[in-house]
């Protein structure tokens, strides 16, 4: 018989595999598989098929012991519950313990927005057209940060003013304002496929190696305009030269041709957290803390002010449950101030 850990191990292998199967996102696949891999260090020499809702319980209180967010111990919570459901369909449980285990309602926040001003100000404070453009279209669509990432120059509609982008439930249209469309058609300019936003540096990789002899040897990737393609330049410097480490690096570096906009062909999407990180250092320019995701609740928000319909804001944020969109009409006292000066009677 294998040890517990390995039989733990192999289970987890095992779940993982089926969460591709479901189709649950990269994110949620990570963030699952984190949480059971600690439940199985946790364990140490206990099978997972044997776990009971004590041991979920002594679990949770000890993720609970790392000072995380109640948020996270939620989501320790639903990976758990995924996990040994998943063996009760598999018939290796005959009962799943999480399910006996009940956590407290998580407190729901009313989120912070932003006014109309300071989205302004957070315009007028963007350097280029990159990030302009990147600021605008968070607030025009109310994407998520992974929409923006994944939007691609066939897939906007300068038209039809829609981008198809891959959301938590799979692809779907974002619709943005006639006043960004300029933008758009400027940041794209002449290229007809790639990602839509695309990294402003060229990236190439530096390796120096130092020879026993005394030589180094080294090599980078240079852009052939052409054929649309990096190829690989080799360099080399001799013994003779007596270079020290930092002098080969100075002297390879030279030899690294400057980026140049033809580069920039989006082959590969913006890295996990640079939206976020641009959204950011735009915001710092402004005086404003924020982020991706306090945009899109600033673009949910001032929608509502407007008079726009829950149902139509839920279409726009791509939520499957309008109880998820509801959340702003808490945040909008601005249009609850506009009904009680309407209708109270004091008013009349």
């Amino acid at each position: 018989m294998p040890s517990a850990s390995v039989f733990n191990d192999d289970l987890t292998r095992r779940w993982v595999r089926w969460l591709r199967v479901q189709e649950y996102s990269a994110v949620t696949n990570r963030h699952y598989l984190a949480s059971i891999v600690s439940l199985c260090r946790f364990l140490d020499d206990i099978p997972a098929t044997d776990v009971t809702h004590l041991d979920i319980r002594d679990f949770l209180a000890s993720v609970a012991q790392r000072g995380v967010k109640p948020a996270t111990i939620s989501r320790a919570m639903c990976a758990l519950r995924c996990f040994f459901d998943f063996l009760n369909m598999g018939g290796l449980i005959a009962w799943s313990p999480p399910r006996f285990v009940r956590m407290p309602r998580l407190e729901r926040r009313v989120p912070r927005v932003l006014t109309e001003n300071q989205m302004r100000s957070l315009s007028s404070a963007a350097r280029d057209l990159h990030e302009r453009t990147m600021i605008e279209v968070l607030y025009g669509t109310g994407a998520r940060a992974g929409e923006v990432r994944s939007m691609r120059v066939e897939d906007v509609d300068l038209v039809a003013r829609r981008i198809r982008v891959l959301g938590k439930c799979g692809y779907r249209y974002v619709l943005f304002p006639r006043a960004i469309s300029g933008l758009l058609r400027r940041y794209i300019g002449k290229r007809m496929s790639g990602y839509l936003f695309v990294c402003r540096s060229f990236p190439r990789k530096l390796h120096l190696i130092h020879h026993p002899d005394g030589s180094w040897r080294s090599y980078f990737y240079k852009y052939i305009p052409t054929t649309k393609r990096s190829v690989r330049v080799y360099w080399y410097a001799p013994r003779k030269d007596h270079l020290t480490y930092k002098q080969a690096l100075r002297r390879v570096k030279r030899r690294i041709p400057n980026p140049t906009p033809e580069m920039l062909i989006g082959r590969k999407p913006l890295g996990a957290t640079t939206v976020r990180y641009v959204v950011m250092r735009v915001g710092l320019r402004a005086g404003i803390h924020v982020n991706p995701q306090l945009i899109r609740h600033t673009f949910a928000t001032h929608l509502l002010d407007h008079g726009a319909d829950i149902r139509m804001i839920q279409k726009m944020l791509g939520h499957v449950s309008v109880s998820t969109t509801q959340t702003y009409t808490h945040v909008s006292m601005k249009q609850v101030q506009k009904v009680l000066d309407k209708c109270h009677p004091i008013n009349l």
